[in-house]
């Protein structure tokens, strides 16, 4: 009898233990970083990977500086926003990304080689076109 209560509350503290929730789950999502800015080059598909569109954007606002870049949005992976027109060239875009993921890989001579980027979008919204 006493073998019996033994293991059962060695079963018990374990399904305890093992079974509660973290107390800090921000290590289970990846840090998005916010950004805006306006595409001016069209999205180009990448070749390697399939449904990855790489497009630039020119003012690129990451920080109070505005820069010049590349991102690339994942229509699988994107959440989209507003009007759902992603990538449109001229339309103004804010949201969230992923910083230095290498997710657009193009095919050259014999190889795929990445495509920089400065991020994936984690999620957009876009405005109408011509910033109004």
């Amino acid at each position: 009898m006493k073998q019996l209560l033994w293991k059962g509350s060695i079963i018990i503290t374990a399904m305890v233990l093992f079974m509660t929730p973290p107390f800090h789950g921000y290590a289970l999502i990846p840090p998005l970083l916010p950004f805006g800015g306006w595409t001016v080059i069209t999205p180009i598909p990448c070749t390697c990977t399939a449904s990855v569109l790489w497009t630039y954007m020119e003012p690129l606002y990451l920080s109070n500086v505005p820069m010049t870049g590349p991102m690339t949005y994942i229509p699988e992976v994107t959440v989209p926003f507003e009007y759902f027109t992603l990538t449109a060239p001229g339309a103004p875009h804010k949201g969230a990304y992923v910083a230095g993921v290498p997710t657009c890989w193009m095919y050259a001579g014999y190889f795929c080689y990445p495509l920089e980027a400065v991020g994936t979008m984690a999620f957009a919204g876009v405005g109408l076109p011509g910033g109004k």
